[in-house]
């Protein structure tokens, strides 16, 4: 597996943790534990584990993925079939939403004009 480019992570932490299928803040969470060019980040105790709570220092933030493109790369994922949510409330949900996204993009919403 690729894990020199995002894709590669996200798809190793969608394999390993099915619980990140429906959240992508789990998503996120897992991407920079799992690998250490991310975990660097985060700060640790004198014996090198993580401190809890999670913590990275909000500059740090450049140097990390972003949560919009790994949700993003979930759904292409999604999209295609491949790795799809197992919460029947997060299915729901999600399903929601995409209706009401394309009601409000539909070319006969008046309110878009």
């Amino acid at each position: 597996m690729n894990f020199n480019n995002l894709i590669g992570k996200v798809k190793y932490c969608l394999d390993k943790y099915p619980e990140t299928r429906n959240s992508d803040i789990k998503l996120f969470n897992s991407i920079i534990v799992e690998f250490p060019i991310y975990n660097k980040y985060l700060h640790k105790n004198e014996d090198g584990t993580f401190k809890k709570p999670l913590a990275i220092n909000l500059l740090d933030l450049y140097e990390i993925p972003k949560q919009e493109d790994i949700a993003r790369i979930r759904r292409k994922f999604n999209e295609k079939g491949f790795y799809l949510a197992t919460d029947p409330n997060v299915i729901e949900g999600r399903k929601k939403r995409e209706t009401q996204w394309r009601n409000r993009m539909s070319p006969s919403n008046p309110s878009k004009y």
